[in-house]
């Protein structure tokens, strides 16, 4: 039995940015289809979807992320249960072992089953192989604790086998409802199953696997930009924004064969042909890195991680055009060569591959005589000698009888490329398009110069994400597409040559104009333009990293795009219609004569005035200000002052030390220092206005009991401030002693307590003295000394307190008084 997980960033299809996401994948089909060829029943399955990858905060996305996987682990793990109680109760209908089970994922998929075999129970998610909480999965709700991101008494736990309900004050609603309970067919741990293979998907944390877990098989490429290929940062495809580290095909492996028993031991001890190794497996049978349109070791579509996807161009368009997307254009921007051709050669890779090391692992082959002709249709991989058996395709057909001369038009940039035509038959059409052609439409055709040495041509259009129409060069479509891939033709450089390189690479390069989008043939790369505000664009990988981009001259505005020149409008128009009058011939244009004030001094001085104006004087003129300007003439409302922070926080225990959070300084904690009394101050510069602020404990910002609101206000003026010492977490001062002649007295208590106890008595406080008072509490200086030694500390008799009584008393420390 084999259970496939399709990809979808558990989102629905379209809703997730790509043109797939459903268990009817091409893909999953395709897959399914091949290994249902070997005798395997396979279930392609649906899982429950749903997160918010916008949500504002890292933590917020982690924690929807994590859930999402968390569901997706108990549908899987249902999935395996829903089949051993067919077989259990309902006399077996699909014919299946309820010990012989694997779980094959995509994407997504991929990280629903990795995290399946791996999590042994609830705990094993939230605390490492210590016992130590895995930080990423916890996290503060607003009350300064924390506290895991799933939890088994709300979401159930890791088999769904119990049912769970969200906390009442937010609904109650279920969570996770238990099935098929009681169909675990003994194992130590429910819906376990004994196989794992994953394409492209990642691990959530390492110390979710450890060693005796099932076999795994890995497909994933080391460019893939969504699922890291060792440890990083997951992000949200279509924002960028991070989510939380995982560990992708690599270290999965790494981690496996770092056991003392290698939990792919079953097949990668028995000498299965490993071709992987060729491609970088570190020899670790299982692991196989996807190397897909690599040149010289780099690939030349570093947004492909999935060469085995495939889907229909015609359907995508259909749901962009309903609903203003641009899924189908994107998509193939990423991965320009998507076909079923492309697709075919990495599922027959895949299919080879798994099939023996699945075949071992679920014990229903073993090593032994068989056909070892791999030109065979009955080839094994298992087979150790030929035993005669093996079978082949008629001439001319493959394996399933299908012929493999398929005619049709085999190039790929041809508006009807056929991915499935295995000789092309002539009939290949490169002009379908809604766009402007022909001698009267003219194109221009540039390069984006953003990170090269001609970045300051690019203007403001690049800054705001435009194109510099200045800086490219110009042509024509002719002819129908009938006869051969469009080239422009009529191509010139109006920038005087800057430009001859592109030149040469327009007037060379095979075009197919379909529909609404280009698809060119650059150097042996294809690549597909996207529309994007009436221009198309394409990175292009052979240039480094800059955009070539195509529009029609007719979508830009005619305008001076000459900054220096009079008449300028934006550096994104055409330079016509520039002025470069200069009146009076003192070589400035009159556009560019500035009057303005040629004071050094003054607040609005103009190093480039060229005729004199006015000058201002502006800054604070309050003398209370710390930043006083007595040359002003004019306040221009910048006056700051020194406003001094108290709270008393005689009433808790300081985690560190306290401090001070608000509008003014981005709500981040400013530390204070304690100034006596439990009393902590510090003094911050602000500018008129009024401000919120709390104070704080260590991290901890306060939460104010009372009536009061839950936040302080502020209210600068026109004067420095002394606030009065708050109370920490309440809305006046602290209660305490308020008898300035009482030893307990605390200057900034508001409300007295009762804590007054002990009256403060002047006197002598030194015993020593003849006129010592027991009763005093403060030395008031008053001590007499008569006929004793006037300088106790001068033990060796000199007269003065100096080295040799230090040594004295160093010699005797330590030892007890009597």
């Amino acid at each position: 039995m084999i259970l496939y997980f399709h990809t979808g960033n558990f989102l629905p299809q379209y809703v997730n940015g790509s043109a797939v996401g459903t268990r009817t994948d091409s893909c999953a089909v395709a897959l399914c289809t091949e290994f249902a060829k070997k005798g395997y029943v396979v279930a392609s399955c649906d899982y429950r979807l749903g997160w918010n990858a916008l949500a504002a905060t890292q933590d917020e996305r982690t924690l929807q992320l994590i859930q999402a996987a968390y569901r997706g682990v108990q549908d899987s793990r249902t999935a395996v249960r829903f089949f051993r109680k067919s077989v259990a109760d309902e006399s077996n209908p699909w014919g299946v072992s309820s010990d012989k089970i694997a779980m094959f994922g995509e994407g997504t998929g991929g990280y629903i089953t990795l995290a399946s075999a791996g999590i042994s129970n609830y705990n094993d998610i939230i605390l490492d192989d210590t016992g130590v909480p895995i930080s990423k999965f916890w996290y503060d709700p607003g009350t300064g604790t924390q506290i895991p991101m799933v939890i088994e008494s709300i979401h159930g736990d890791p088999n769904a086998t119990i049912d769970a309900f969200a906390p009442a004050e937010i609904g109650g609603f279920p969570l996770c409802l238990a099935n098929h309970v009681n169909y675990a067919s003994g194992d130590p741990i429910p819906s376990t199953f004994n196989f794992q293979m994953n394409l492209g998907g990642a691990m959530g944390d390492l110390n979710w696997m450890d060693e005796g877990d099932v076999p795994m098989v890995s497909f994933h490429g080391p460019h893939d930009q969504f699922a890291p290929y060792t440890t990083g940062v997951l992000v949200v495809p279509t924002t960028n924004e991070p989510v939380v580290e995982v560990s992708g095909a690599f270290d999965v492996h790494s981690e496996i064969n770092g056991y003392a028993t290698n939990n792919n031991a079953v097949f990668a001890e028995i000498g299965l042909p490993d071709p992987a190794v060729a491609f970088g497996n570190q020899g670790w049978d299982g692991l196989y890195p996807v190397l897909n349109n690599y040149v010289d070791g780099a690939p030349t579509e570093p947004f492909d991680g999935a060469p085995w996807q495939w889907w229909d161009v015609a359907t995508t368009e259909f749901v962009d055009n309903l609903n203003g997307t641009n899924i189908a254009a994107t998509q193939l921007t990423l991965n320009p060569t998507m076909g079923p051709a492309e697709a075919a050669y990495w599922i027959n890779e895949i299919t080879n591959y798994t099939a023996p090391r699945l075949a071992v692992s679920l014990e229903v082959a073993s090593l032994g005589p068989g056909c070892n002709d791999e030109a065979a249709c009955n080839y094994s991989a298992l087979a150790t000698t030929d035993d005669g058996s093996c079978d082949y395709a008629a001439e001319g057909f493959d394996c399933d009888g299908n012929s493999l001369i398929v005619p049709g038009c085999t190039d790929v940039i041809a508006c009807n490329y056929d991915g499935f035509a295995t000789e092309d038959d002539g009939s290949c059409d490169y002009m379908d398009t809604t766009l402007p052609t022909g001698a009267e439409n003219v194109w221009l055709v540039g390069l984006t110069l953003s990170g090269t040495e001609n970045e300051p041509l690019a203007g403001g259009c690049e800054l705001s994400g435009g194109v510099n129409p200045n800086v490219s060069v110009n042509g024509v479509f002719l002819g129908d597409g009938t006869g051969g891939p469009l080239v422009m033709s009529s191509v010139t450089d109006p920038t005087g040559g800057l430009l001859a390189s592109l030149v040469a690479i327009v007037s060379n390069t095979p075009v197919g104009i379909c529909g609404g989008q280009f698809t060119v043939n650059l150097s042996g790369t294809v690549l597909t333009l996207a529309e994007q505000n009436g221009v198309w664009r394409t990175i292009v990988p052979v240039l480094g990293p800059q955009y070539l981009w195509a529009a029609p001259l007719s979508s830009f505005t005619p305008g001076c795009g000459d900054p220096t020149a009079c008449g300028f409008t934006s550096p994104c128009d055409i330079s016509l219609l520039c002025d470069y009058s200069d009146t009076d011939g003192d070589d400035i244009l009159d556009c560019q004569e500035i009057v303005g004030c040629q004071d050094e001094n003054a607040d609005n001085y103009n190093a480039n005035a060229t005729d004199a104006g006015a000058c201002n004087y502006n800054g604070c003129t309050n003398a209370d200000a710390v930043n006083y300007d007595d040359g002003a003439n004019t306040d221009d409302g910048s006056c700051q002052f020194e406003i001094v922070f108290r709270v008393n926080a005689s009433n808790t225990m300081v985690d560190g030390a306290m401090g001070v959070s608000g509008s003014f300084n981005g709500f981040t904690v400013s530390s204070m220092m304690e100034m006596g009394y439990g009393v902590w101050e510090t003094t911050l510069i602000l500018g008129v206005g009024s401000y919120q602020f709390n104070y704080a404990n260590g991290a901890a910002t306060e939460t104010i009991s009372g009536t009061c609101d839950a936040q302080r206000m502020v209210a600068v003026a026109d004067s420095p401030m002394i606030l009065d010492a708050a109370c920490y977490g309440e809305c006046g001062p602290c209660a305490g002693c308020t008898d300035p002649f009482s030893a307990e007295y605390n200057p900034f208590a508001g409300e007295d307590d009762g804590s007054c106890a002990t009256a403060i008595v002047y006197g002598c406080t030194y015993s020593d003295a003849s006129n010592y008072n027991s009763a005093a509490t403060i030395d008031d200086g008053s001590c007499e000394v008569s006929g004793a030694n006037p300088c106790p500390t001068d033990l060796d008799g000199d007269g003065a307190t100096a080295v040799g009584d230090l040594l004295l008393l160093l010699g005797q420390f330590g030892q007890n008084c009597e």
